[in-house]
């Protein structure tokens, strides 16, 4: 590989990624003369990192990418661009999903390397389609410095936090393009649990109502059963009280925010009058939905993207091979 490129490094220079049908082996002879022919047509332009996003599509249905730049304390900009790959197969431990985030900041191993621990538990290990995992995914972050940002070599420094929280938003949001893409899916769903002893018991409530099957289909059936959602909290297996938790539905649909508050220190609340019942229906009815759950125990949270189960998911793998 590194041969094909020109590198002529004592080290190897290449990373590779791969996804696919689970054991059927790669096609090395044809990857490498397509290395081959694609290292003779290397840019650097626009069209050159679309046709990298749309080169690794399989089932997706449109290219992931993503361009940001960032003020450092000192002043100096630096940029973020990313792709990245997956619709079906997703959870965590991430899943039939690759990704690469490059920056021009300066930053050393060490804290690259913290930070996207962090970053990915908020963002790639923070989503899921169909609560599958595969045997292929992988996540790559590079920095070359060409931006002669200040350094950032200790993760105590407000450089570092503030790095690392860029860093997480932005791979939040490529993520969210792979939920957005998930197959058959038609609602895009913003789980967030508020108020949670930690941020582990905030994203194991979080997951457990991200994976459940009897959510998804109500979200796709536009059924605003808030039973389903509060039993994936109690079997989430986080020690909760149930008199303080709370359940909310919120959409942000052509400038609108609609929140109804089906569930309320523990016991239903707004869902039994006509209007709430019409109010539900409207959010239900909108592409982008958020669930909140507030579980009054302490003060920290977590985030999960997913999306609905639909008809068209069972069609589209029904017959991959």
């Amino acid at each position: 590989m590194d041969k094909a490129l020109g590198f002529s490094n004592a080290n190897p220079s290449t990373i590779m990624l791969s996804t696919g049908v689970i054991g059927v082996p790669l096609k090395m002879d044809k990857i490498l003369k397509g290395v081959d022919s694609l290292s003779k047509t290397l840019k650097d332009d626009h069209t050159a990192w679309v046709n990298v996003a749309t080169g690794i599509m399989t089932t997706d249905t449109f290219p992931k990418l993503r361009s940001r730049e960032f003020i450092g304390r000192d002043g100096k900009s630096y940029r973020m661009a990313g792709w990245a790959k997956g619709a079906g197969m997703i959870h965590p431990n991430m899943a039939t999903m690759l990704g690469g985030i490059f920056t021009d900041a300066s930053i050393t191993t060490v804290c690259l390397k913290a930070s996207l621990s962090h970053a990915v538990e908020r963002s790639f290990n923070a989503i899921t389609v169909d609560g599958d995992t595969s045997t292929n995914d992988s996540l790559i972050v590079f920095a070359n410095g060409a931006a002669n940002t200040k350094l950032i070599d200790s993760v105590a420094s407000q450089e570092f936090k503030d790095f690392q929280t860029n860093l997480t938003d932005f791979a939040a949001e490529l993520a969210g393009l792979v939920v957005r893409d998930g197959e058959g899916a038609t609602k895009f769903l913003d789980i967030q649990v508020e108020n949670a002893r930690t941020f582990e018991e905030a994203k194991a409530v979080a997951t457990s109502i991200a994976k459940s099957p009897l959510v998804k289909t109500a979200m796709f059936g536009q059924d605003a059963n808030w039973g389903r959602i509060v039993c994936a909290v109690g079997y989430s297996g986080v020690d909760i009280e149930p008199t303080k938790v709370n359940l909310r539905m919120e959409t942000r649909q052509s400038g609108t925010h609609e929140v109804v508050h089906l569930f309320k220190d523990g016991a239903p609340f707004e869902v039994f009058e006509k209007a709430d019942k019409e109010k539900a229906k409207r959010i239900l009815a909108g592409e982008d939905i958020v669930i909140r759950v507030n579980l009054g125990l302490g003060k920290e949270k977590a985030q999960m993207y997913t999306c609905d189960l639909t008809y068209d998911y069972v069609k589209i793998n029904v017959d991959y091979t």
